[in-house]
């Protein structure tokens, strides 16, 4: 009697020690869940909160934030009028086990404004961190693209523009199909894709011109790469010697969403942090490479 006694109460153990998080959708007005993630056990519930307007908890994957994940959860759209309705509607996710969770709201702009949530998030130092996985939310917080009268457009971004440690221009809006064609100028510079949390540190599969020494007064070979759909493209000079080109601001990006948290202000104060951090890493040596093309952009030299 005593052995069952004490296996019944061994069974109930884990529903005990079981966690009901609480995440509030759209806080005060807010584009934001709060928190923006937690680390949750197996067992454990999130009981996601909604509040005004209209939100939605919808499951998608690292590497498309703002799509949803076929066969994953979603609350679908759940409009509220008032925080002071005595009620408000929830949503429950139940973790079945500790891989990662990814949340998003499917209203229009609002994944791309850094609406987004996770549930056992790698740590800060992956990336596949939650600070990365927001920096990926995009085009849902810029215009649909739509090409120029004409047909696409070729837009120039001069490197290391009147001898400054600076592109020219350093943030570019840019449609689909479009052309962004890099020139370089004196000195020894590079142009390498990176991502907004971390803006000195080249992005796994992600494009990289190389370093190209030019001559004062001589105009350095060009590159160009296709814009290939709307997502942000962040990049920099890799150039170290004798001080980090990009810790001194020497950054640029591509439909950066200016109405969101990830602006291009942001992303340059970041680059400008890690000097002083010194987290810039060296990519000295590195040629241009069209094998490393990210799927946002194709890479084709020009001269």
């Amino acid at each position: 009697m005593m052995r069952s006694t004490l296996t019944a109460a061994l069974a109930v153990l884990p529903v005990a020690l079981a966690t009901s998080w609480d995440v509030s959708v759209g806080p005060n007005g807010q584009l934001i869940y709060y928190p923006e993630y937690v680390l949750a056990e197996v067992g454990d519930t999130i009981n996601m909160i909604f509040h005004p307007k209209n939100h939605t908890v919808t499951q998608s994957s690292f590497d498309a934030p703002c799509v949803p994940l076929a066969g994953g959860v979603s609350s679908g759209f759940l409009p509220v009028a008032s925080d002071s309705d005595p009620e408000l509607p929830n949503f429950v996710i139940t973790v079945n086990d500790t891989n990662p969770i990814w949340i998003h709201c499917e209203q229009k702009g609002h994944c791309g404004a850094g609406m987004v949530f996770a549930v056992n998030p790698p740590d800060a130092s992956s990336n596949h961190s939650f600070a990365a996985f927001q920096a990926y939310t995009s085009y849902s917080g810029t215009p649909e693209p739509t090409y120029a009268a004409g047909g696409p457009v070729t837009h120039n971004i001069t490197v290391g523009i009147n001898g400054q440690l600076a592109f020219g221009p350093a943030n570019i809006s840019a449609a689909i199909g479009d052309i962004v064609e890099f020139t370089f100028l004196a000195k020894n510079h590079s142009v390498v894709q990176s991502s907004f949390p971390e803006p000195c540190t080249p992005l796994v599969d992600g494009f990289n011109l190389g370093f190209h020494p030019v001559d004062a007064n001589v105009t350095g070979p060009s590159f160009s790469i296709t814009i290939n759909n709307t997502s942000p493209i962040w990049g920099y000079c890799a150039q170290t010697n004798p001080v980090s080109h990009c810790g001194s601001g020497m950054v640029f990006s591509i439909n950066a969403v200016e109405t969101g948290p990830n602006n291009f202000a942001a992303f340059l104060a970041l680059a400008e942090a890690t000097l002083a951090n010194s987290t810039v890493k060296d990519t000295s040596g590195a040629t241009a490479s069209s094998g490393s093309s990210s799927p946002s952009t194709e890479l084709i030299r020009c001269g």
